[in-house]
């Protein structure tokens, strides 16, 4: 009676041991693609992260470079600003009856013209440079792109961790 109950003891646990190997030589099989999955998760938030800083990076070009035309119309206006003053010290120094008092006058009415012109440039500059606004919601894309980026690739990190060697 005995050996009846140890036998079926063990072909029990024979049996059990064939239908569990298996099983789990299937879930080794079954975690590299697993893995792949994360990979591919992970190759596609990251083409969402680049693509999302490839715009933010071209607007940040784009400010710069309304910054940049700001900055060069204000140089301007300055510099005709200090040619306009040099030229009236010029014609407040000249004798009013010589000739060259004639042309100090007809420079600064030049100088007078260009400084209009550079100021309305200027002006325009400034309207563009404040009027730009950045796309609001791009930040916030950009931080759920770099948060899912990240939790994918600890994800993928925690699956090829769990690979057998």
């Amino acid at each position: 009676m005995m050996s009846r109950l140890g036998s079926r003891a063990s072909l029990i646990a024979v049996t059990t041991m064939a239908l569990a190997l298996p099983a789990a030589s299937a879930y080794a099989d079954a975690a590299p693609k697993n893995c792949n999955a994360q990979q591919k998760t992970v190759n596609r938030h990251q083409a969402t992260v680049d693509s999302l800083t490839a715009r933010f990076q071209a607007e940040q070009a784009k400010e710069a470079e309304l910054y940049d035309d700001l900055q060069d119309a204000t140089g301007q206006v300055d510099h005709l600003a200090d040619r306009l003053g040099d030229l009236n010290d010029q014609i407040n120094d000249a004798d009013p009856t010589s000739a060259a008092y004639g042309d100090l006058t007809a420079q600064r009415d030049a100088t007078k013209q260009d400084l209009t012109k550079a100021q309305k440039q200027e002006r325009a500059a400034y309207e563009a440079w404040s009027a730009f606004k950045p796309d609001a919601e791009l930040a916030g894309q950009r931080k759920k792109a770099n948060t899912l980026l990240k939790g994918a690739t600890t994800r993928l990190a925690t699956c090829q961790n769990s690979l057998p060697a």
